[in-house]
């Protein structure tokens, strides 16, 4: 994607569930997008009405042509009001209802140091019926000529679930499947996941 300002653009990467801005993915599409990108990570929860307010905001000031999401930051990624951007989901949790559902009321740790000092959360019903208010399918529909899907088959929290709805939504050439990483994505996932970005940014 070129550009002619002496600024560069913007990439967004919008973690997943239990993770924070402070997560090793931001630090790798920093590393590996150094003077071509300048990347963006807001910091969220898994309250969907609450992270894609802050989402938004972010995408107002910041104005991303290339927004990245994995698992439930691939859910955040599809939802928020991306403007032109093109939109790249690893994994994407797209059944937070229920996919989420296990972890009901357990205090959880994060599995990074957050910015906002917070360690824990717990995820309640409350903010699990919130998803039922979004109409996923619809929106990938809507926006499906700027969304890149890159899928695992041996994705250990979603199973298959998220390839069987992408698959139906998605034009086979912005849908990659392949078996070589688990649901987090790590190794063979981020060579993946960087490869469609160079494509992306080339443009």
């Amino acid at each position: 994607m070129t550009h002619n300002n002496l600024k560069p653009p913007v990439l967004m990467y919008i973690h997943g569930f239990r993770s924070g801005a402070n997560g090793s993915k931001r630090q790798q599409l920093q590393d590996h997008f150094e003077g071509r990108y300048r990347v963006v990570t807001p910091e969220v929860d898994a309250d969907p009405d609450k992270a894609l307010a802050i989402i938004n905001e972010t995408i107002t000031r910041e104005k991303p042509q290339i927004i990245v999401g994995t698992s439930l930051g691939g859910w955040m990624t599809l939802m928020c009001d991306s403007g032109n951007a093109q939109l790249v989901v690893v994994n994407p949790c797209t059944d937070p209802l229920n996919d989420l559902a296990k972890w009901k009321d357990e205090e959880l740790p994060y599995f990074c140091q957050r910015l906002d000092g917070v360690q824990t959360y717990t995820l309640t019903q409350d903010v699990l019926d919130k998803y039922a208010h979004y109409d996923l399918p619809s929106t990938i529909t809507a926006k499906s000529n700027r969304i890149s899907a890159l899928c695992t088959t041996q994705d250990e929290l979603l199973g298959d679930s998220h390839i069987r709805l992408l698959t139906t939504l998605l034009p086979c050439n912005r849908l990659t499947i392949t078996n070589d990483f688990g649901h987090r994505c790590s190794g063979a996932g981020m060579t993946h996941l960087f490869g469609i970005l160079d494509g992306i940014a080339a443009i």
